[in-house]
């Protein structure tokens, strides 16, 4: 290279000397492109001449080097002297980036064009870091270069975009940003290492969203929101991932949508996790499927995707709260079957061992609880429960002497035998009865008559954590009570 110095200085004034470009002791800012399309490079360098940067471009004709033109720059130094095809025809252009302050450039674009060289507009671009790339965008690299433009906010964090030059003028290029943005997600993720600050993690946000990163988007949004300053500001911060969990809405892969989520710490390390469930809804209609439970561990940024036994159904919802006495909370999933009687899927999942485990599920409670539903002589109905193992007498003679005469003599003795049925659970719902911060769950079923809609009341099973399993813990039976007419 320093021939090629010793070279452009025989072009200049006598006092001229060439440029450093910043930041690189003894590299010269000198460079070999081909900038008028004819297969052979110019001899392009940067120099100060009273002050005064410059450009000078030497043409080689016959072996000789012979001056093309003295442009001149802006700055007191250069950042950035190189060549790429950014423009349509895919002709070189010089890419200069002339340092105006210790942290900052301002971008110049010249171009060759029939026989002379134009300046493309800017827009009078500042940046502090930059980067030149074909980057692949929705068909792959197509041979139009994009510039990355970093510009520097506080610290170390930079807010980044993405620019190519089209219709005479620089736009930002967002097909390619899933690609490029995976690199500025590794800058920031190196710098969380060991900087934990407000600013880097909304930065980080950034560039997953702009990736297409949103589940991980969620974890650092979340994880920006905990500080008690958040940067650039709470309300910004707020808007931001509405934004995003509205397009995940609208968006979300295999036609999913976010039916609802909410924020716990899962794994008792203090971060604020989100948990939200993902499903497809029938057109037309308010059925949900393939309904799945999502977990975003913040402090690890992972996703943990759960497939559901039972995902199909009406109105999911999540409850977090602790059913396990860990003081850490634990996940309740509940969705409408849409079946005669009301009845729900019901899951709890509680976070041992390291991952998430699934230690309920409402359709094993369902099959290991039966019962015998028998009407008795002289208007009783006889429950039988078998876990826990109890007996109920429900006296039925609220129910009015038309509905009696129906199954009763007069002495009130059956006409024949009548077995009802316990539906399966339809309501299942966290109380702390101790208020202690530990939940039980009330579960509900209907107990019915000679049909569905001749009900007799519920049976109500408390069920609480044994330190293994949800179990039975204390059961009772409720019924509807008598209209009473005023006289």
């Amino acid at each position: 290279m320093n021939d090629y110095v010793n070279v452009l200085l025989n072009f200049l004034p006598p006092t001229a000397s060439i440029l450093e470009l910043t930041g690189l002791p003894n590299n010269p800012a000198v460079l070999l492109a081909d900038i008028d399309d004819d297969q052979i490079s110019e001899l392009i360098g940067a120099y100060k001449y009273k002050d005064q940067n410059y450009l000078v471009i030497l043409k080689k004709v016959h072996d000789q080097w012979l001056p093309l033109i003295h442009i001149k720059g802006s700055g007191y130094g250069i950042s950035s002297l190189m060549a790429a095809p950014i423009t349509t025809n895919w002709v070189n252009t010089l890419i200069v980036g002339w340092q105006i302050g210790s942290e900052w450039s301002v971008l110049d674009l010249l171009q060759w064009v029939e026989g002379g060289i134009i300046r493309l507009p800017t827009s009078n671009i500042a940046y502090s870091k930059l980067d030149v790339e074909d980057m692949p965008g929705l068909y792959g690299p197509d041979g139009q270069y994009e510039l990355a433009l970093w510009v520097h906010d506080t610290g170390e964090a930079y807010k980044v975009d993405v620019y190519r030059f089209e219709e005479n003028k620089l736009v930002l290029a967002k097909d390619v940003y899933p690609y490029y943005f995976k690199r500025v997600e590794d800058y920031y993720e190196r710098l969380l290492q060991s900087n934990d600050f407000s600013y880097y993690w909304y930065y980080l946000a950034e560039a997953q969203k702009k990736a297409g990163d949103l589940e991980q988007f969620m974890i650092s949004i979340d994880k920006a929101l905990s500080f008690s300053e958040p940067y650039p500001s709470l309300e910004y911060l707020l808007n931001m991932r509405r934004r995003v969990l509205e397009h995940m809405q609208n968006n979300g892969p295999n036609n999913d949508e976010i039916i609802v989520y909410s924020r716990g710490d899962l794994t008792g390390n203090g971060f604020l996790d989100t948990v939200y469930l993902t499903g497809e809804k029938m057109e037309g209609s308010p059925l949900w499927q393939n309904i799945t439970l999502n977990v975003l561990y913040q402090h690890e940024n992972t996703l943990e995707r759960i497939h559901l036994n039972q995902n199909v159904g009406y109105n999911p919802t999540i409850f977090l709260g602790d059913f396990t006495g860990d003081q850490v909370d634990d996940i309740l999933v509940v969705i409408d079957t849409g079946g005669s009687g009301g009845t729900i899927y019901a899951f709890v999942f509680s976070y041992a061992e390291g991952n998430m485990q699934q230690v309920l599920n409402i359709e094993d409670f369902n099959e290991a609880s039966k019962y015998q539903v028998h009407y008795e002589n002289y208007y009783k109905v006889k429950v039988r429960s078998s876990n826990p193992s109890k007996q109920y007498v429900i006296d039925i003679t609220y129910k009015g002497k038309e509905y009696l005469s129906e199954i009763y003599d007069e002495d009130g003795i059956l006409k024949e035998p009548i077995e009802g049925w316990v539906d399966p659970v339809s309501g299942l719902y966290p109380i702390d009865f101790a208020r202690d911060g530990t939940y039980e769950l009330m579960a509900f079923q209907e107990i019915a008559g000679r049909y569905h809609a001749d009900g007799l009341g519920y049976v109500q099973t408390v069920l609480k954590w044994d330190g293994l399993k949800f179990i039975s813990d204390r059961q009772n039976v409720s019924i509807y009570g008598e209209d009473i007419s005023s006289d």
